[in-house]
């Protein structure tokens, strides 16, 4: 695990550490001797906090890996991504339509889902 050489590279002390991912300072200065490995949710709050991937954090990888899972944008399928680009070319009316077209289509009544049409 890179968390000492991360936490020395940005000069801070292992209370920053600790005060900055809520948790102890003893649990940073065993986490860094390899005395236990930190808990899944840990790791990921370390990783967030340092602005690495949880796979350079751990030594898997010699990238930063800056991306964030949970910011990614999503993969869609290229059905999704024509009807997305189909939808942005559209005027509001349009839109309006379209969506109600689609409703009906799969049986989704605008009340249910809290809708005003």
């Amino acid at each position: 695990m890179r968390l000492k050489e991360l936490r020395e590279e940005k000069k801070l002390s292992q209370w920053d550490v600790a005060h900055g991912i809520q948790t102890g300072q003893t649990n940073i200065g065993r986490w860094e001797r390899e005395e236990v490995q930190p808990a899944a949710d840990a790791i990921i709050k370390l990783a967030d906090f340092f602005g690495v991937s949880t796979d350079y954090l751990l030594g898997r990888s010699d990238d930063f890996g800056n991306v964030s899972i949970k910011n990614a944008a999503p993969v869609f399928s290229p059905e999704k991504v024509e009807l997305l680009a189909l939808f942005d070319k559209m005027t509001p009316a349009q839109k309006v339509r379209f969506v109600g077209y689609g409703e009906g289509l799969i049986g989704i009544k605008a009340a249910l889902r809290g809708s005003d049409r």
